[in-house]
């Protein structure tokens, strides 16, 4: 038997096979729409570079050609 962590709550999760734990890496659904709404509103990040701002992009776009 393994034993895992909710990367939400830290609540300690057991198991003998991945498809015993419906939320993977979660405990519960409520701690995974917590998390994914974390990542919506941009509490968490992939590192990287900074992106360029979208304004940025648009003006090259929808600079008339002739």
């Amino acid at each position: 038997m393994s034993i895992i962590e909710c990367r939400r709550c830290g609540k300690l999760l057991q198991y003998q096979q991945l498809k015993d734990l419906p939320f993977f890496p979660f405990c519960s659904k409520r701690c995974k729409l917590v998390d994914l709404g974390q990542w919506f509103n941009e509490e968490h990040r992939l590192p990287g570079e900074h992106a360029a701002d979208d304004k940025e992009d648009n003006d090259e776009t929808t600079a008339p050609r002739g």
